[in-house]
């Protein structure tokens, strides 16, 4: 997948607007809309496997599951939100990763566990799991330590039951930041993992 390629499609979404300095703004969002493209832009393999089930709205029987789910993943104080295609999952950022690691800080695995115990309910589950960095380095250093950092997150959560096959880690690198990248609050803000949940078809 080459990098102009997912910026493209990402815009064509509407996920991000065009900043003078794309390395230190943020972007208009990249939230559940994210999710939705990133499978769309992966070439074959278990990316477009989970992007496939993550297109359109979602009712009926795989609401109900993802209603439920939603909900226990509130009761448990991690950072769920229902969306039209699924469920938006925010990793406490500031728990994450330190500059340039992916690592995860020992004060991760406590929600992390507390998240995979919950998905490892929910076999039906396809997860797009996603890396984030700040601008921190350079793009290339940054497309590979987000993809570090998801597969940090992926494993944790498969070591609580969730299915190998159920979950698939991607790099995002500094695309779509939340915050600006010239201040250091700002850069805490983009050291993120989202996990975007839909129900397998």
């Amino acid at each position: 997948m080459k990098r102009t390629w997912l910026v493209a499609a990402v815009a064509a979404f509407g996920c991000a607007t065009v900043k003078e300095n794309p390395r230190t703004a943020a972007g208009a969002g990249g939230g559940a809309a994210t999710g939705a493209v990133v499978g769309g832009v992966l070439g074959g393999g278990k990316g477009a496997a989970v992007g496939g089930v993550i297109g359109g709205a979602v009712g009926g029987v795989a609401g109900h599951i993802l209603d439920k789910q939603a909900a226990e993943l509130k009761q448990k104080d991690i950072n769920a939100s229902r969306t039209a295609n699924g469920i938006l999952v925010k990793l406490k950022e500031d728990l994450l990763f330190d500059v340039g690691s992916d690592s995860l800080k020992p004060q991760a695995l406590d929600e992390l566990n507390s998240l995979g115990d919950v998905l490892a309910k929910y076999p039906q589950d396809r997860i797009q799991i996603l890396g984030f960095t700040d601008s921190t380095g350079s793009e290339e250093f940054n497309d590979e330590l987000s993809k570090k950092r998801a597969e940090a997150v992926r494993k944790v959560l498969v070591s609580r039951g969730l299915g190998e096959q159920q979950a698939v880690a991607i790099g995002m690198g500094e695309q779509n930041p939340i915050a600006p990248n010239d201040t250091a609050a700002g850069r805490s803000k983009n050291r993120r993992v989202e996990l975007h949940i839909a129900v397998a078809k």
